[in-house]
């Protein structure tokens, strides 16, 4: 009996350690490459992220006969870059725990050489499948979708129409403008297409990460509403991604300068070094006028900021023009050429290769960007419209 009793004791123990080896395999993502074009050397998993624009390698191991492996706990999904050396060749693949196959080849990819900006060289490689992630498939689906690839014809018409226009700018602007035309129909049709994708797969990171590359190109124009709505959508691992982290920080952010709030203080440096700190305009209204020197409808602004300054200057207006130069002398050339009568500073660039300090904090993704404040500091208008300033200093002073 107690032969017996061993030897069903054995054989459960046996039963629970391959029960746990499968579900710690369950845990692990497994990665199967094939590679043509780098015969050996090294592979690297690496995480970008958009948000501080840095990297973290998260895996690494040997490229052998073309082939390699790499294993490892990623948690929530991600989208992540493989780097291949010699030669600094790169993909992207949704990284998830599941065994996933991988296959690469370098042929047609496309070589970049930023070393004269002090950033590296290497190529992305255009052909290359990953199988094993549905993170991965769905993206891919989106990606490829007809309603996508439409406009496809339309951005390389207007591009080789930017070409063309050569050294006349008020020509590129033209095409600029249309090619935000064309953006915004594609925004438009993305926006549907992710909406109805979340309504079926709430907890899908590949959901959320969609509406992350999205946002990077419509957060200057979507309102705190529309994100705010968008969010209390995802569930799951898609909540608990760090897309959708950036996101709710996004929002955060966005939230601080809504009409109603106190605009966020700033401290920034004048032509002669001395310190301007926003919150001393207290007592007046002011616009604050986000621009560079190198921003032509920047600058072709200016003008009507000169007749708007004149006729309500007297009146208890001001407008404090904020640079985002980056080199001090093109401001310096810029303000010298056009005569701007009020108040300037110049952005601070604190981290390399990061937008400006206080652009970021009042989240400006483009300019001329303007934000209106009442005697209080609080904020009245939000918006690269300049019509929609007028409109209201209009309704603050009358027509003089």
């Amino acid at each position: 009996m107690k032969k017996y009793m061993l030897i069903g004791l054995v054989a459960f123990v046996a039963m629970f350690a391959f029960v746990n080896c499968k579900l710690a395999a369950q845990k692990q993502y497994v990665i199967n490459g094939t590679i043509k074009g780098v015969p050996s050397g090294t592979v690297k998993l690496i995480y970008q992220n958009e948000d501080d624009r840095t990297s973290k390698t998260i895996d690494s191991g040997i490229i052998a006969n073309g082939k390699f492996e790499l294993k490892g706990d990623i948690g929530v999904p991600k989208m992540m870059t493989v780097t291949l050396e010699p030669g600094n060749w790169s993909f992207n693949v949704f990284v998830e725990n599941s065994p996933i196959s991988v296959t690469a080849d370098t042929t047609g990819s496309t070589h970049y050489d930023y070393t004269a900006y002090g950033m590296g060289k290497g190529a992305m490689v255009k052909n290359f499948t990953e199988t094993g992630s549905k993170n991965y498939d769905d993206w891919m689906k989106y990606q490829n979708d007809p309603g996508q690839k439409q406009y496809e014809p339309a951005f390389a018409a207007l591009e080789k129409k930017f070409k063309a226009a050569g050294k006349d700018i008020d020509a590129e602007y033209r095409v600029r403008d249309q090619m935000d035309s064309v953006q915004k129909l594609l925004q438009v049709w993305q926006k549907k297409k992710i909406d109805e994708y979340v309504a079926k797969e709430p907890s899908s990171v590949a959901g959320i990460y969609m509406f992350n590359q999205l946002y990077m190109f419509v957060k200057g124009t979507m309102t705190y509403g529309s994100l705010d709505s968008m969010l209390n959508k995802y569930t799951g691992e898609a909540k608990a991604s760090t897309y959708y982290a950036s996101l709710v920080k996004s929002r955060t952010m966005l939230k601080a300068v809504q009409p109603g709030a106190v605009a966020p203080d700033f401290t920034l440096l004048k032509r002669d070094s001395t310190k301007f700190t926003l919150s001393s305009t207290r007592g007046k209204y002011l616009m604050i006028d986000f621009w560079a020197s190198w921003c032509h409808p920047c600058r072709q602004a200016i003008p009507h900021w000169k007749t708007v300054y004149q006729k309500y200057h007297d009146k208890g207006f001001e407008i404090l023009s904020v640079s985002d130069d980056n080199r001090w002398k093109d401001w310096t050339k810029a303000m010298d050429e056009e005569k701007m009568p009020w108040a300037q500073v110049d952005d601070e660039f604190p981290v390399k290769n990061m937008p400006a300090k206080v652009g970021s904090l009042y989240m400006t993704t483009f300019i001329p960007f303007y934000v209106l404040l009442d005697k209080e500091g609080k904020i009245l208008v939000y918006s690269g419209d300049e019509a929609k300033i007028d409109a209201k200093l209009k309704q603050i002073y009358g027509e003089l």
